[in-house]
């Protein structure tokens, strides 16, 4: 009997089209770069929050969901015709496979998250609960089933077999990020896991001969099926085989013990990095979820090797109920299950394996066109059963005011040329709301090639740039110096030149005043602590500026300091003993008529 398979999978195409209704991806590219919005540690530890505590509401603070699938979408399965009727086109379908494809579901939960800056630091806990799915399959089985066997008689043919990896598990991160320096900014967050369930087909291959007569087909079948959950799967071995009939599940066993299953840890590792190169120009680099879970806990294994000759299902004396050799349809299909459990049979293996977590990376620059836009672009690159899927986002961020940002974006992605996203946060008191999605369009589901997003709600505390009771461009109240009196015009401190006022002896009380202290970043031990300081500024190109005056003019020592708060210190020379910094205080001063108001800084 020649067997042809035409057309018989719709409902097994129905059932992954329907996926394209969470279909895309979560929002995280156009977050990237989206101003005031502390969850961009998650996707960038070297990130610090504008604000010095935040508090990530339990269950609120981030929801969010990604489904990627390189396949095709409802509208190329099903298609309308006149009148509005619809019908099944399998060959547009068939058209929009890939040779391997992949549908993936991410979603995370997070339960709780706090974090808080410390001077140059910022150290953040966060505990998240993540789901990840991915499914695979070779677009050679969808071509014996559209094409039936007939092609291939006397032939092998390589299907591919069908691949899923699934799990569930708990995320408890710390992370801690420095700000080295005026231009790097590092970090990094430490993540252990517990697993609570899994599914690893680590390996699944599948090849079809049909003999020449078509009589039957030759099924060669390598299995090997991991499982790990809070389930008991209740079966009988029969010669060391698993008995299909005697297979059931239990899922009774599932409690809350099981969300802090320390019999499936695991660990994973982020790491970022931001590099300022000049005033509008910024580099950023991290990698996410570098990691794997060892599934050693409650688990099951099953493997497969064999190879079966299978008829199929014998319906030719099915037609007549009165002939004494009939043989009612069911019969036939119970005849061809039984043939199948008899043959492709499972054997027990060891449960414990590992996994590994999927990981991304990303690499982008951003340039700001004013202090309120800036522009950005953004590769990201996702592994997935060992293969990088990777995009590209352009995107917008504009600063509307201290407590709103929006951004849009666009991406692109193999296959997937339309995806317009936007983000937005927005703050009132010390509640903050946020939503992003890398694909607005995908409200229509039946056509989009990317769904999905993020949203939650933060509370923030104590903004980095509040403004201080005291300037910091000002002398600190603390020095006891008292300027010398210019008696010539006010001179621009762009340009230096030597003041004609008659010289003044410092006192000698003056020589010992008390001087600022601060700690800067980026300083290490030098041996030198005490600076004469000639200028401060919040712009460091104005900072810049000065340093390369004063190195023209002769002081060749000439450096730029940045302390905690932002504030750039331009120190001419620097002195180990605190009277030889006041000395050169009153030097300067007596000198130079633009920097009467030298004065002397310890740096910690």
């Amino acid at each position: 009997m020649r067997i042809k398979m035409k057309r018989c999978v719709l409902v097994l195409l129905a059932v992954l089209s329907l996926a394209e209704v969470t279909k895309g991806q979560d929002g995280n590219n156009v977050t990237y770069y989206l101003s005031n919005l502390p969850q961009r540690v998650r996707i960038n530890p070297s990130y610090q929050p504008e604000y010095k505590v935040w508090i990530g509401l339990p269950a609120l603070s981030g929801i969010s969901v990604n489904y990627m699938n390189s396949s095709f979408g409802i509208d190329d399965l099903i298609r309308k015709g006149k009148n509005d009727s619809l019908y099944v086109d399998i060959d547009r379908m068939y058209k929009s496979l890939r040779k391997n494809n992949i549908v993936s579901l991410f979603n995370e939960n997070s339960l709780l998250t706090v974090g808080i800056r410390f001077k140059s630091w910022y150290a953040t806990l966060d505990i998240t609960q993540k789901n990840d799915v991915v499914f695979r399959t070779s677009k050679d089985i969808f071509t014996f089933l559209k094409n039936g066997n007939a092609p291939y008689l006397g032939k092998n043919f390589d299907l591919g077999g069908i691949g899923l990896k699934a799990s569930l598990y708990d995320e408890f991160a710390f992370g801690l990020s420095k700000k080295l320096n005026n231009k790097w900014t590092v970090g990094g967050r430490a993540k252990f896991l517990l697993g609570i369930a899994n599914v690893d087909m680590k390996k699944s291959k599948i090849s079809v001969n049909t003999k020449s007569d078509g009589s039957s087909l030759l099924l060669h079948s390598e299995q090997d099926i991991c499982i790990s959950a809070p389930v008991t799967l209740d079966y009988k071995l029969k010669d060391g085989f698993v008995e299909w009939d005697d297979l059931d599940a239990d899922v009774d066993d599932f409690n809350t013990s099981m969300v802090l299953n320390t019999k499936n840890p695991g660990f994973a590792l982020d790491l970022g990095a931001e590099y300022q190169f000049n005033e509008k120009v910024k580099f950023y680099a991290s990698i996410i979820d570098a990691g794997f879970i060892h599934w050693g806990g409650k688990g099951y294994r099953f493997t497969q090797n064999t190879t079966f000759d299978w008829t199929g299902a014998d319906a030719s004396n099915s037609g007549n109920s009165n002939d004494e050799n009939y043989v009612s349809i069911d019969d036939a299909f119970d005849d061809m299950i039984d043939s199948l459990k008899n043959n492709f049979r499972l054997k027990e293996g060891n449960s414990g394996y590992t996994t590994m977590l999927h990981s991304k990376m990303y690499l982008g620059a951003t340039y700001d066109v004013h202090k309120m836009l800036t522009v950005g672009g953004l590769l990201r690159m996702t592994m997935m059963d060992k293969t990088f899927y990777p995009s590209f986002t352009a995107s917008a961020d504009a600063r509307l005011c201290r407590n709103v940002s929006a951004a849009v974006s666009y991406t692109v992605m193999p296959g997937n040329y339309v995806n317009l996203g936007v983000g937005i946060t927005a703050k009132a008191g010390p509640v903050q709301f946020y939503a992003s999605t890398d694909n607005v369009m995908g409200a229509n589901y039946t056509s989009t090639q990317s769904l999905g997003g993020r949203f939650g709600i933060n509370l923030l505390f104590g903004h980095k740039d509040k403004k201080k009771k005291v300037k910091e461009e000002e002398v600190p109240a603390e020095t006891v110096v008292v300027p010398v009196k210019k008696t010539e015009p006010e001179v621009k401190k762009d340009t230096v030149q030597l003041d004609t006022t008659p010289k003044v002896e410092p006192r000698p009380e003056m020589l010992v005043a008390p001087e600022r202290e601060e700690t800067m970043l980026g300083v290490g031990e030098t041996g030198k602590p005490y600076h004469v300081i000639l200028g401060s500024f919040k712009s460091k190109l104005r900072a810049e500026r000065l340093q390369g005056r004063l190195v023209k003019q002769g002081f060749k020592e000439a450096k730029i300091m940045q302390n905690e708060q932002g504030m750039y210190r331009v120190s001419a020379v620097a002195f180990s003993q605190r009277e030889e910094a006041w000395a050169k205080v009153f030097e300067i001063r007596e000198k130079y008529a633009q920097f009467f108001d030298a004065w002397a800084l310890k740096v910690n």
